[in-house]
């Protein structure tokens, strides 16, 4: 459970006080087995549990995931190389959102702003889908356009006039080859935009050439996650987005 949700229900009254403070016990951490899981993290920090599962084994990884299923409401798998064998041992248990390598299990949050995510070309789906799931894991909606490169630049206008015009609170560019779509982007908005320079590209230094371009950038409001980074770029996003929500239900108290 995030911070958020655990407020939502001490004001709705639906937990009292002897849960809430069971819930802001010293116990930070429960071990189990061979590892020690951080099942307050999502108190914390209002982030939902991500499990990063490209090294870990299978029983591994599902020994995590039912801990912290446990005590809260979602996880995400990251990149675990037994996507399909942990989408046929949760679907009957729990929503999920399976991506190519991204795995969200369990019930989604109530919606709570808008990001605009963008992606220059087919070969960026996969870490665009890990953002735009992320996303979805924190409760905030992606308004997702796909294949918008700067080969043909109407096609960003109008995937940049649509995330205006729906109050997105940030953006997130994902892009590979020479990364020239987040500047571009970046350069129409009054918004923080947050690059995602993709592993995607032909010849000398391809796999880097995207990263530079956006670090080295000119455009004031653009920062830069790392390679294939959709997560963190998706989590900072729907930071900025929820906290953004959350001032304006303030001002309207």
């Amino acid at each position: 459970m995030t911070f958020d949700e655990l407020y939502d229900q001490i004001r709705s009254g639906s937990l009292d006080k002897n849960q809430a403070r069971q819930q802001f016990s010293l116990d930070w951490l429960e071990t189990a087995s061979s590892y020690i899981a951080d099942v307050n993290r999502g108190a914390r920090n209002n982030i939902p549990e991500i499990i990063y599962g490209e090294y870990k084994q299978f029983e591994q990884t599902l020994e995590l995931a039912d801990v912290f299923l446990e005590r809260h409401g979602r996880v995400i798998i990251s990149r675990s190389p037994f996507n399909d064998r942990l989408v046929a041992h949760y679907e009957s248990r729990c929503v999920l959102l399976a991506g190519e390598q991204v795995l969200v299990l369990g019930s989604l949050p109530e919606v709570r702003g808008k990001v605009l995510l963008v992606s220059a070309g087919a070969a960026d789906h996969p870490v665009l889908e890990e953002c735009a799931f992320t996303l979805r894991a924190l409760g905030v909606e992606p308004l997702v356009f796909e294949d918008r490169g700067i080969a043909h630049p109407t096609r960003v206008l109008e995937a940049v006039k649509e995330g205006v015009a729906g109050d997105a609170a940030a953006v997130v560019v994902v892009a590979g080859m020479e990364g020239a779509l987040a500047p571009f982007v970046a350069s129409l908005v009054a918004l923080p935009v947050i690059g995602v320079p993709t592993s995607v590209g032909y010849g000398f230094r391809a796999k880097e050439a995207a990263l530079t371009s956006m670090l080295a950038s000119c455009a004031p409001n653009l920062t830069v996650v790392n390679i294939d980074g959709g997560i963190r770029a998706a989590v900072v996003a729907g930071l900025i987005a929820r906290n953004r929500e959350a001032v304006r239900g303030s001002r309207a108290e």
